[in-house]
């Protein structure tokens, strides 16, 4: 009788147990690449790429804001970009972004399409190769991937890019060893990245002549 009672005891609990759902795996931990924006040593904003990796598929959310000022009152320009990217494995599949120039509106919406990019754009709309590379800068193998596509409108960038020279540069306030490389041709850029090929700085000159730097914090 009392084995009895314990054997429906035993095979209630087990039924109460798998009525239970079990916990939910944890949401992935982002990692975020925050940089202070300054114009001739001057801060006027950030650009902000946070990145979360699941598996084979890696989101990426870009929040960057400008602001510079007359006397800290007077905006002289303003630059806002939003765009969301979705990787699988190497490859692109989806890019959406938002653009606010100084007042020019841009947009870009692009996503994987057989063994293609489908790009629609207030630059370019058509299709590129599936290997196409946005200027996100977020992935140390931009230096090597062609064609590089504008993340604001769509259009293909004609720019060569430098072998890398070996320095040091700061993350927060820790000197790190980095590569710089050296892109020229529409525009003039210059970025480094660590050892383990994260993005850790960026410097150029702006229309106007100003110098413009990028600072990990």
């Amino acid at each position: 009788m009392v084995k009895a009672v314990l054997l429906n005891i035993c095979a209630l609990l087990l039924l109460l147990a798998a009525a239970v759902p079990a916990a939910a795996a944890p949401a992935p931990e982002p990692q975020v690449l925050e940089f202070e924006v300054r114009r001739d040593g001057t801060p006027i904003g950030h650009h902000r790429v946070t990145i979360t990796r699941d598996g084979d598929e890696t989101r990426v959310a870009i929040d960057i804001d400008f602001r510079v000022t007359m006397a800290g009152v007077l905006t002289l320009y303003r630059y806002t970009h939003s765009s969301e990217e979705v990787w699988r494995g190497d490859r692109l599949v989806r890019l959406r972004s938002t653009t606010d120039n100084d007042g020019k509106a841009e947009y870009l919406n692009a996503v994987a399409e057989g063994d293609a990019l489908r790009v629609d754009g207030s630059g370019y709309q058509g299709l590129l190769p599936a290997q196409t590379m946005p200027t996100s800068y977020w992935r140390s193998d931009f230096v090597e991937r062609r064609p590089i596509m504008d993340s604001q409108d769509g259009h293909v960038l004609d720019v060569s890019i430098r072998p890398a020279r070996y320095e040091t540069a700061s993350l927060g306030n820790a000197p790190v060893p980095a590569r710089r490389y050296h892109v020229t041709g529409e525009f003039d850029w210059y970025l480094w990245y660590d050892a383990e090929g994260n993005w850790v700085k960026s410097a150029f000159r702006a229309m106007d002549g100003s110098s413009i730097d990028y600072r990990r914090k």
